[in-house]
Order: structure tokens, then C-alpha cells, then sequence
């Protein structure tokens, strides 16, 4: 019997009900500048954090706005480091290529089943279900941080899993398999568990082995529980610090930190040959002809806006929002870090203005 996920049973049966994505966005409304420069237009809106906007080979803006730490009067600067939420997803699906480069998957149309017989309904979620958020599994976040914040509880991942497997068992999917589209975090945790069990090695471990130490990406790794040190932005929500928050909870989904000059190396690599021409095809959706619709990718979402092709990924995390894009016509790329949490709204704005002026 294959059994590639190790589940221990202890939680899972004190959540019954699974929360759905926690992705909020920040509902205010934006009062529009006129628009004079990237720079101008970013400190106008009230932007917090570190941004990057570069054409080619030009920078556009390459800078921190407001405060890094409120406490200590410090600005916001892009050496810092920031959680990135989300955007961890564009490397969980970069280590699932890597995976198949080395053999222990043949195919991103092979079923769960292959890897683990005792996983509920295996045999009819594929890995590139899993990658394009087509599972139809519920989402665990919610709930799981509720649970971990009433009970002042430090929950491990092999238990997060019990709980994901567990509503599988209990609930079912909410549609079969490739007829829909739910983005849903945990189909990232269990490709998260699925890198560890093969190779015998930590997520992190394998990302170092496979990313971050070929492309020199210094600064990226999981994100502390509690930040600290000065070389990291104090993340925030309404003005207030947030608390220190579980990784493992958002683990291979969205426990990544990093910073401006890695995501732009990472950016780079996207666009470069980190990806063969047949895997690019395979990861980067073709966009739909219809302008503001997002199509799922692995790992990366694409958006025709403004007449330009974008693959883009955003993360929202606690007491941070962040956005990666990439606009392959003009070798562009935006990086935005901010230390403020459900800033999601400003976020798709952003775009908007950027791709519109800059590009």
C-alpha cells in the first residue's frame, strides 16, 4: 500500500466545518489622482510598503513608502522583507515541474491516487486539478485559524491535512473534478505535503535545493511566526500590529517572505528559460479574448487588461498584501510589498493605473 501523506487523526475530528478562502479585500473606496508619475500617483493613493515597476531594463520605480515599523519610525525600504502570502503558490508549482524533471511524477494528469491509495477520491483529482484550483476540495483556512485562535492550539500540517482529508471523507467535493474553478488553498497544501513525501525532503528544503540557491534568491524562505529582526517590515491591519500568526497554517499555500530583488530574480526567471517553451504552455494559461477576465494557470493567473497580456499572482497574508506581475511583450515586471493586510482592492488598482501609463 502507497501512502505518501503521513495523517495523524487528533484534530480532525474537532472541525467539522471548514471555512471557505480567506481572501478579503479592503473595501474602500479609492478617490483617483490624476496621474503625473508611478511614484507620485503610488504616495497619493496611500500606498504602504515596497514596490518595484521596471520596463525592460528600466526602473520605473524601485522604492519603499510609509513605515516599515510604526514603533521605531522606520521607512519602509526595498532591501526589506515582507511576507508574500499567496505568491508562494508560483513556487509550489515551480517544485511540482521539478518533480517531474526528476522522475517521481510522469505526468500532471495523474491522479492522487497514484501516490497515495488511501487519499478519499484520489483517483478522480489529478495533480492539474490540484495546480489550476479544479479539485473542488473546500478550503481549510478559516476554520483552522479559528480553531487554532480559540484554542490557543499549535497546529502541526500533517494535521491541517487530517482536517482537509477529513471533509473530503465527511463532505465530499463541491463539484467533480475539472468542471469548475474554486480557488482554494488547500489544493497547494496537499501539492505542499506531496513535495515532502516523495523526496523525503522539507518543502523548504526542496525549494532551497531546486530555487533558491540556483537563482541566489537570498532572502526567500518561510516567514517566521513572529517578526522580527530589523531587516523585516512590521505587518499591519487597521493601524495595529497584527499578532503573531501559524505559518504552518498557510504552509506550502502561502508561508513564503521575500523581497523586491528576489521577486525580481524570480520574475526574470519566469520570463526567461526557467520554464521550457512546453512547460510555459502547460503553467501559463492562454487568456480568454474578453479584457479584466482572469484564467488559471499553475501557479499564476493570466488577465488581458489594457490591451496587455499579464500573468500575475496576488497574496494576501497576515498584516500584508502582495502582487507579482509579469508583462512578457515589454519584459516588465511589478512587485508590490505592503504591510498592510486586505489591501486587495488598492492592489487590482494599482494595476490598472500601471499597465495603462507605464506600459
Amino acid at each position: 500500500m502507497k501512502t505518501y501523506f503521513r495523517k495523524i487523526s487528533y484534530l480532525a475530528t474537532m472541525l467539522a466545518v471548514l471555512g471557505l478562502v480567506a481572501c478579503t479585500n479592503n473595501t474602500n473606496s479609492l478617490q483617483e489622482p490624476t496621474y503625473q508619475s508611478a511614484e507620485t500617483y503610488l504616495k497619493e493613493i496611500g500606498f504602504r510598503g515596497s514596490v518595484l515597476i521596471r520596463k525592460g531594463n528600466k526602473d520605473v520605480v524601485r522604492k519603499g513608502f510609509g513605515l516599515a515599523d510604526v514603533a521605531n519610525s522606520t521607512n519602509n525600504n526595498p532591501e526589506l522583507i515582507y511576507r508574500i502570502g499567496s505568491v508562494t503558490k508560483s513556487f509550489t508549482a515551480a517544485a511540482i515541474i521539478q518533480l517531474k524533471r526528476d522522475g517521481f511524477i510522469q505526468s500532471l494528469d495523474q491522479p492522487l491516487s497514484d501516490f497515495d491509495d488511501e487519499f478519499p477520491l484520489g483517483n478522480q483529482i489529478t495533480l492539474r486539478h490540484l495546480l489550476t484550483h479544479q479539485s473542488g476540495i473546500h478550503d481549510y483556512v478559516a476554520g483552522v485559524e479559528d480553531f487554532v485562535e480559540e484554542h490557543d492550539y499549535y497546529i502541526e500540517k500533517e494535521e491541517i491535512l487530517e482536517v482537509i482529508t477529513k471533509s473530503i471523507q465527511e463532505d465530499g467535493l463541491q463539484f467533480t473534478p475539472g468542471d469548475y474553478f474554486s480557488y482554494s488553498n488547500a489544493n497547494y497544501f496537499i501539492l505542499g505535503m506531496l513535495i515532502e513525501g516523495l523526496t523525503g525532503k522539507t518543502y523548504q528544503q526542496y525549494l532551497q535545493e531546486k530555487i533558491y540557491t540556483p537563482l541566489a534568491l537570498d532572502h526567500t524562505a518561510k516567514s517566521p511566526d513572529e517578526i522580527t529582526g530589523t531587516e523585516r517590515a512590521k505587518g499591519y491591519y487597521q493601524d495595529d500590529e497584527v499578532a503573531p500568526y501559524q505559518m504552518n497554517i498557510a504552509y506550502s499555500a502561502g508561508e513564503l517572505e521575500s523581497s523586491l530583488a528576489d521577486l525580481e530574480k524570480w520574475g526574470d526567471a519566469m520570463l526567461g528559460d526557467f520554464y521550457t517553451e512546453t512547460e510555459k504552455q502547460e503553467f501559463f494559461a492562454a487568456p480568454y479574448a474578453q479584457e479584466d477576465v482572469n484564467v488559471p494557470g499553475a501557479g499564476w493567473f493570466t488577465l488581458q487588461q489594457n490591451n496587455k497580456i499579464v500573468y500575475h499572482h496576488g497574496g494576501d497574508v497576515r498584516g500584508f498584501t502582495s502582487f507579482l506581475v509579469l508583462v512578457p511583450e515589454a519584459n516588465g515586471i511589478i512587485v508590490l510589498l505592503s504591510n498592510e493586510q486586505d489591501q486587495g482592492e488598492q492592489r487590482a488598482k494599482i494595476l490598472e493605473v500601471i499597465l495603462e501609463n507605464e506600459f
